[in-house]
């Protein structure tokens, strides 16, 4: 874990791999998350509208979690080229309650999750969630009609689980397990095809060979 975020953090700070290897294929990454857009009723691709983010990670368990949530959305934001905000919002992108009775608080504490910007719509959406009394991990990522991501809720009730760094991954419009490298240049091609205004599947489509291209040389990585 140690040596994986290692790599990850160089990543992050030099957007530069010594060695990497992967075929850059014509075929648009499968792990965009398609929606269609309301007013067009074309499929477009998931992801951040915003040129900044801010989240918060509390609860009794927040301690084992903080540090490497900071540093997987530093790097996942660097690939997107989207700032982290700093101090005090009024409602935060991504939420993540890490704490051994959160699902617990969800049924009989609303109001504490009221109290940092959680809606009623949204709560007893992430009780639907809940599928079995064992429940471990819940996460949900919103968007609007635009297909533009709102915000991420994380509920985690044990120290580690996979669905974290999922659900940072999802929270940037890319749905996959890990945060690796590969996943990495994806964010970069969304972002990038985002800034040229290019978001449909078709179009993306057509452009991600030279999208890739881009994060390629951004990332300092050669075939």
């Amino acid at each position: 874990m140690v040596i994986r975020r290692a790599v990850l953090i160089s990543f992050l700070c030099c957007f530069t791999i010594s060695s990497f290897s992967l075929a850059q294929e014509a075929n648009i990454p499968d792990d965009f998350i398609w929606k269609k857009d309301a007013s067009s009723e074309n499929e477009v691709a998931s992801s951040r509208a915003d040129s900044s983010f801010n989240f918060f990670d509390i609860g009794d368990l927040s301690y084992y979690s903080m540090y490497l949530v900071e540093n997987d959305l530093r790097i996942i934001s660097n690939a997107a080229g989207i700032a982290i905000e700093r101090g005090p919002t009024k409602s935060s992108s991504i939420a993540i309650f890490h704490d051994t009775k959160v699902f617990d608080r969800l049924k009989n504490d609303k109001a504490s999750f009221r109290s940092v910007g959680l809606s009623d719509n949204v709560l007893e959406m992430l009780e639907k969630k809940i599928t079995t009394d064992d429940t471990k991990c819940v996460t949900m990522t919103i968007a609007d009609g635009r297909n533009d991501v709102v915000n991420t809720i994380v509920l985690l009730s044990q120290k580690y689980d996979a669905c974290l760094p999922f659900a940072l991954l999802n929270s940037f419009g890319v749905s996959a397990p890990d945060i690796n490298a590969k996943n990495l240049i994806d964010v970069c091609v969304l972002y990038e095809g985002r800034r040229r205004g290019v978001r449909d599947r078709q179009t993306l489509t057509e452009e991600t060979p030279k999208l890739r291209d881009f994060c390629f040389t951004k990332a300092g990585l050669h075939e």
